[in-house]
């Protein structure tokens, strides 16, 4: 099983389009390494405090993870979103719904997912620009930092 961190540059336009009708949790990208996922396969997405709606965060610069999306199906793009042209985006990542989450209040990850030595006051996404197989360690890590929050989402009966 693979687990892929993705910088979610788009969070917010993302969100509002959503919250505005789009029920779906499907990614994007032109990267090779989604050619290699399969079924059950993870994505652990992460976006900066800047990037996050709602009031200003402490910490605008750093990583928040927001969703762990449960990979159903990879496939070609189909071309039939505007916004995501198959020629800029050759894939097209379904979750599965059942095991797919995004959280009501993002988890603070950036001890996590910022490379080691890298400058605390400079963005995240200056770092993450590219998906990024996980190591089993770090995995661990934003497990246990996800577990309340994790928890909470499927208590509620939102999986």
């Amino acid at each position: 099983m693979a687990d892929i961190l993705i910088y979610w540059r788009n969070y917010r336009h993302d969100m509002s389009a959503r919250l505005a009708g789009r029920s779906d949790l499907a990614w994007h990208s032109k990267a090779r390494l989604f050619a290699e996922l399969a079924a059950g396969d993870r994505l652990w997405l992460v976006t900066s405090g800047r990037a996050l709606s709602g009031p200003p965060r402490e910490a605008p610069q750093a990583g928040f993870l927001v969703g762990v999306w449960q990979v159903r199906e990879v496939m070609a793009n189909p071309g039939d979103d505007p916004a995501y042209p198959a020629e800029d985006f050759s894939y097209r990542i379904i979750s599965e719904p059942s095991a797919s989450m995004l959280f009501d209040e993002p988890v603070l990850v950036d001890h996590i997912v910022r490379p080691e030595g890298r400058d605390r006051a400079k963005a995240i996404g200056s770092f993450l620009q590219g998906p990024r197989k996980l190591k089993d360690e770090k995995v661990r890590l934003l497990r246990v930092a996800a577990g309340p929050a994790m928890a909470r989402h499927y208590l509620a009966g939102r999986q």
